[in-house]
């Protein structure tokens, strides 16, 4: 890549002040615009929904809705420019060189982010309607010039080796299974309004520590070089598992973490089961670690790991008659490899606070549970701390019930998971109606569950038997 062209486009990136004050721009659910002091053109204007802001002396000052394609734009803009993204396109004619040949050939990028470790870049499609979406002609092409844009952005940043992310981000529609497959295929990841709006909703919670969920999902697995990731630990064994206890900073914890939270953004990842954070208490959490307070009791964890046990350096000297050992645990280097099954407030808490990297907070980590065991611990846990909310609680059957010995449960599983896409899948008639986790809607799973009940379709079971099948099931959960 020339200098020049170089330049030209860097100049295109905001940060900082600048960036702060486009962000104020794309906040807005309106556009202003001057015209010139003509009441044919006003009027004009005003059949299509504008209004008058102001009369200037030369001038009439408009004010319009943006267009709803403008509108998720900004959105999607907003999600990346609030989470710590340092440097962000200006404006909409931001486009990239993908052909080394000729660099006349270039591809607009609705939404460029840039931080010290990663660069993103986002292609937003928006409709009115609701529907399946049909995306072969934009992947398609972006699989021919994807490798073209990314050298682009390796020649714009030579001097560092970003981890870089493609997202395609829609609203209103959704992925079939080929556009999935051609999306995976480029190592991109799908964005709904539901994840855009989970983030800003997080970011409205926690602030920038929401940073560190979007980062586990656009790379999870991937390495984070600079992790120093030796800890002491000690060694033991609870039922049929092993576990190590050990104390960290929860800058390290934060960066490795995850937190599974029960929202319609992530019902790919089901079975979830966490509560969304609270931003009065995460508030006051952080106020009483400011003022020296801390918290003796220890955040649970799931470690995932490729092979089935981390990496643990006994210690030369250990205790003969202990079962446990003492000795040096390797934590995993990667984003989201650490599940955060109880302590998200105490661990979110730290999140932007000088104690997150001279303190320490005591943790117990087990290892690689599978996510229903992971359910069933956050379940026990909360079990007698503050109750589990009843529309959290039902839609929580569908997974922790699902392999249960007993016919009657696994029909309460089966209801929660009819109730769970009814209100999740876009083409649905009872999309967004139904109250899943903790959010307030007309219905409740409960009341799914009870109208199930009086039909045909699910038969009828005792603890032990089938007494008589339905419409759709025949003895087989994931068939029906």
């Amino acid at each position: 890549m020339k200098e020049d062209t170089k330049i030209t486009l860097l100049g295109k990136l905001i940060s900082a002040t600048e960036l702060n004050k486009e962000l104020k721009l794309r906040k807005r659910d309106y556009v202003l615009e001057d015209i010139s002091k003509d009441e044919a053109i006003k009027l004009n204007y005003e059949k299509n929904g504008w209004i008058l802001q102001r009369e200037l002396s030369s001038a009439y000052r408009m004010k319009g809705p943006k267009p709803h394609d403008v509108l998720f734009e900004d959105k999607v803009w907003c999600v990346f420019a609030q989470l710590g993204f340092t440097f962000m396109n200006r404006g909409r004619d931001f486009a990239l060189p993908y052909d080394k040949k000729d660099i006349n050939q270039t591809k607009q990028i609705d939404v460029f982010a840039r931080d010290d470790e990663s660069v993103i870049y986002v292609e937003c499609k928006s409709s009115k309607e609701r529907g399946r979406g049909d995306f072969k002609k934009e992947l398609e092409s972006w699989k021919a010039i994807k490798g073209g844009v990314e050298n682009s952005i390796k020649q714009l940043f030579h001097d560092s080796k970003p981890k870089t992310k493609f997202i395609l981000a829609t609203e209103n529609k959704t992925l079939g299974q080929k556009d999935k497959e051609r999306l995976e295929k480029l190592g991109g990841i799908h964005f709904d309004e539901e994840a855009i709006d989970y983030y800003l909703k997080m970011f409205g919670q926690i602030g920038i520590a929401a940073r560190y969920q979007l980062l586990g999902t656009l790379f999870e697995g991937t390495e984070i070089p600079d992790l120093d990731n030796k800890i002491p630990a000690i060694q033991g064994k609870m039922g049929n598992h092993t576990y190590y206890s050990f104390s960290i900073e929860p800058d390290k914890l934060l960066k490795i973490g995850y937190v599974l939270h029960r929202s319609k953004a992530n019902k790919n990842m089901m079975p979830t089961y966490q509560r969304i954070i609270k931003k009065a208490r995460l508030k006051s959490v952080g106020e009483f670690i400011s003022e020296g307070g801390f918290f003796p009791n220890s955040i649970i964890i799931n470690l995932t790991a490729k092979s089935s046990k981390l990496q643990f350096d006994s210690a030369n000297t250990q205790v003969p008659t202990a079962i446990s050992k003492v000795g040096v645990l390797h934590l995993p280097k990667k984003y989201r490899s650490a599940y955060i099954i109880d302590g998200q407030h105490r661990l979110y808490g730290y999140a932007s606070n000088p104690y997150s990297v001279n303190n320490s907070i005591p943790v117990v980590a087990f290892i690689n549970l599978k996510r229903e065991e992971q359910v069933e611990l956050f379940m026990q846990i909360n079990e007698n701390q503050k109750a589990v909310p009843k529309t959290l609680r039902e839609t929580l059957n569908s997974d922790l019930l699902w392999t249960s010995n007993s016919k009657i449960d696994q029909m309460k599983a089966l209801c929660s998971r009819i109730s769970i896409y009814l209100s999740e899948e876009k083409d649905s008639p009872f999309y967004d109606y139904i109250s899943i986790g903790e959010d307030n809607r007309v219905l409740t799973p409960g009341n799914l569950t009870s109208a199930i009940k009086k039909s045909n379709f699910l038969g009828v079971v005792t603890k032990s038997s089938i007494e008589k099948l339905g419409t759709f099931y025949k003895g087989d959960l994931d068939d029906t």
